[in-house]
Formats: C-alpha cells, structure tokens, sequence
C-alpha cells in the first residue's frame, strides 16, 4: 500500500510542470524596488538611531557610576565634618574651664594675696 500510494504520487510530480515566467507588469515591479528602497532606508535610519540610544546608555551608565561616586564622597565628607566637629567639642571642654581663664586668675591671685596679708597680719614698714 505504501509502494502503491508512493509511486502514485512520485507520477503526479513528474506529470505537473513548473511555469517559469512570471508575468510582472512594469508598474508593480518599480514599486517593489521603491518599497525596497524606502525600506533599506528606513532601515539605516533605525541602525543609527540605535547606535546612539546605545551612547546614550553607556553615558547614563557613566553618569550613575559618577553620581555614586559623588555619594559615597559627600558620605565620607560628612563623617570627617562630624569627626572635626567632636574633636572641637573636646578641645572646649578642656581648654574653656572656669577655671583657666586669665581674668579669673588674676583676680585669684589679688584677694588670695589680700586674704595672705589679713591673715599673717602682715604689715608694711611705715
């Protein structure tokens, strides 16, 4: 059955025959090359508008990468601020005691020399 309905079609193929003009009329073959044309075109026009929205990524790329740089320095910036300002804070409440200040020494000095003479009863020479 299979030799049977193989050969069948085998003879089919043989008997059919090809045509090997197409008739085309001038008029429908001069818009197939323009619509060809057009979109040859069209398609160099999108090849360049893709390799420049690939620019345009790599540069926002480079623009994210700068940005986190920009970051990441203004992080550290802000932690060195930090650091001064806490280094400032223990250099005032060292030097800027009550106690070490020129003014309140001075007038230490003078009644501790005045309270040294009332005391002792000490008496200049007349």
């Amino acid at each position: 059955m299979k030799i049977l309905i193989f050969s069948l079609v085998f003879f089919i193929t043989f008997n059919s025959y090809s045509q090997d003009t197409v008739s085309i009329s001038q008029e429908e073959l001069e818009n197939f090359f323009l619509a060809v044309d057009t979109l040859e075109h069209q398609d160099s026009i999108k090849t360049i508008l893709i390799k420049d929205l690939e620019l345009q990524i790599l540069n926002y790329k480079l623009l994210s990468e700068q940005d986190s740089l920009l970051i990441d320095f203004q992080k550290q910036y802000n932690t060195l601020l930090e650091q001064q300002i806490n280094l400032h804070l223990d250099k005032l409440k060292t030097t800027d005691r009550w106690y070490k200040k020129p003014w309140i020494g001075f007038i230490g000095g003078i009644t501790t020399t005045i309270l040294m003479i009332r005391i002792i009863d000490y008496s200049l020479p007349q």
